[in-house]
């Protein structure tokens, strides 16, 4: 089966994230004093052949945990799997 699995990678608490910073404060120049904070992450699309959706989770966790993400200072999870022809 093809499936489509979906990685979200962001900053760990407490890890400075000066993109998220910035977008912020372009955020308020623009008048969204209401918005109090932004993470800016990467998210991934990973596609591939696998047997089952186990297999397609168990594969794209190794793969976020050895490439995707810097386990010093991201997280990452797994948001969405789905099957496609």
């Amino acid at each position: 089966m093809n499936y489509r699995i979906t990685v979200r990678v962001m900053p760990k608490a407490g890890i400075s994230d000066p993109e998220g910073m910035a977008i912020l404060d372009a955020a308020h120049h623009l008048g969204h004093d209401k918005v109090m904070n932004v993470h800016a992450g990467k998210s991934f699309e990973i596609e591939g052949a696998f047997d089952s959706i186990d297999e397609a989770r168990e594969r794209t966790h190794e793969l976020a945990e050895r490439l995707l993400a810097n386990p010093v200072i991201e997280t990452f999870e797994l948001v969405g799997v789905e099957e496609f022809s």
